[in-house]
């Protein structure tokens, strides 16, 4: 059968469908390049960046990656880490401890081990490494006993809460073999917490990824510095602001490590004590205290039932033998703000609730008490983030409780009556 003629009409309607998807694969290309060209821009410029950080960067800094991502924990310390943060000059050794020296895992026969978990007040947030609890604490035990090799590792992580403490713990604890663990408590401890358990492979391969960022590029200083900024700027809020300001701060402190060290709140000087009388007669008039039903709002906290488990946790662990554990509230008084005195103001009860809690079967002190005694102006930032003497006063307190009434229990050859797992002490 002949062909028969495409009639006109069919004939342009091809022509221009063929142009049509013609156009459509040009658009296609030209988009393919613009992209493969913005992303090549994004790389050179983000190269561009880092090459010229490394090129101003100074010495004195050390090196980046303060924090390592960690598929469970979020963020650990990065081994081997020297450099600043929050201000003072920090090293952190290759267990992932803040401390200054080096160990082998293995102990000797005299060597009593105590591993401290905690939070940026345990770590020693603006302290020096000489002022931190933990290292005085270790001080005062060779005083007491120079004939035992005691080994107080510091291994607190700013930013922690009891969850991530927990799962710290479950990582290294049976590798570091601790003779006893004490569990620095802050009050802000109870926010989001989690389930604490095992990770899937796309978080750890995520977290890898994220440790190699953190400890190999320069310049995420800059970028975190450019979102804070940004971030304050388009909300306003006051802790963004802060956090660009001890940016700020911790640049000028960088001209002179002495400058730290030299700091008048650095320096462990004597303090004075108040009697039982002083301490009964204090007023503060008209002063702020706990907002009513606190409690309460603890209890709405998203992560307090995680907070709750992780307790129990632990405290399941030192009732079974696992570990030791010892609770340590790092809890002070509320300032009166017209005179040189610590006030309750709601805040005793406060520290009740928490001792009740973490006591529950398992040792707990608080400095609660031994601040009352004190006086602010010569606790710097007792309340927050201690340096210098508030420091002192905390290794003061628990080295006497563990002195009188754990380490004679642990050291123990045979059980003693007086040994008791709810042992809680309120100063």
């Amino acid at each position: 059968m002949p062909l028969q003629p495409v009639p006109a009409a069919r004939q342009t309607h091809l022509r221009v469908r063929s142009e049509m998807t013609a156009t459509r694969r040009t658009r296609v290309r030209l988009a393919g390049l613009s992209a493969f060209a913005t992303v090549l821009a994004l790389v050179a410029g983000a190269a561009g960046v880092e090459l010229w950080t490394r090129l101003t960067w100074q010495p004195l800094k050390g090196v980046p990656g303060f924090f390592l991502s960690d598929p469970v924990r979020i963020q650990r310390l990065a081994p081997g880490y020297v450099g600043w943060f929050a201000g003072v000059p920090v090293r952190i050794n290759q267990l992932e401890l803040r401390d200054d020296r080096e160990y082998r895992l293995g102990k000797n026969a005299n060597t009593f081990r105590i591993l401290v978990l905690g939070d940026s007040v345990t770590f020693g947030h603006g302290s020096v490494y000489e002022h931190t609890y933990p290292h005085l604490l270790e001080q005062r035990l060779r005083r007491w006993r120079p004939d035992v090799d005691w080994q107080v590792w510091n291994a607190a992580v700013p930013g922690y809460n009891t969850s991530q403490e927990l799962a710290q713990l479950l990582q290294i604890g049976p590798t570091f073999q601790p003779d006893l663990v004490v569990v620095g408590f802050f009050w802000n401890d109870v926010a989001d917490n989690f389930r604490v358990g095992e990770p899937g492979r796309v978080a750890r391969t995520a977290s890898a990824v994220l440790s190699s960022v953190y400890r190999h590029v320069y310049s995420i200083e800059l970028y975190k510095r450019a979102y804070l900024q940004l971030a304050w700027k388009l909300s306003s809020s006051n802790s963004y602001r802060l956090r660009v300001e001890h940016l700020a701060e911790e640049k000028d402190l960088l001209a002179d490590v002495r400058q730290v060290r030299d700091l008048e709140d650095q320096q462990l000087t004597p303090f004075e004590r108040l009697t039982d009388a002083e301490v009964a007669s204090i007023r503060c008039a008209d002063a702020p205290g706990l907002a009513p039903g606190w409690n309460a709002a603890l209890k709405r906290e998203r992560g307090w039932p995680y907070w709750l488990e992780a307790v129990r946790r632990l405290q399941e662990m030192n009732r079974r033998g696992a570990y030791r554990v010892v609770f340590f509230l790092n809890m002070a008084p509320l300032v009166c703000p017209t005179s040189d005195v610590f006030y309750d103001g709601g805040s005793a009860e406060l520290d009740r609730f928490y001792l009740t809690i973490l006591g529950d079967g398992t040792p707990a002190v608080s400095t609660y008490g031994e601040f009352r005694r004190l006086r602010p102006s010569q606790m710097p930032m007792a309340s927050g983030h201690a340096i210098g003497n508030s420091n002192v006063v905390k290794a003061g307190v628990l080295f006497d409780y563990l002195r009188r009434e754990v380490l004679p229990c642990v050291q123990a050859s045979a059980p003693r009556p007086e040994c008791r797992n709810d042992q809680t002490l309120t100063r």
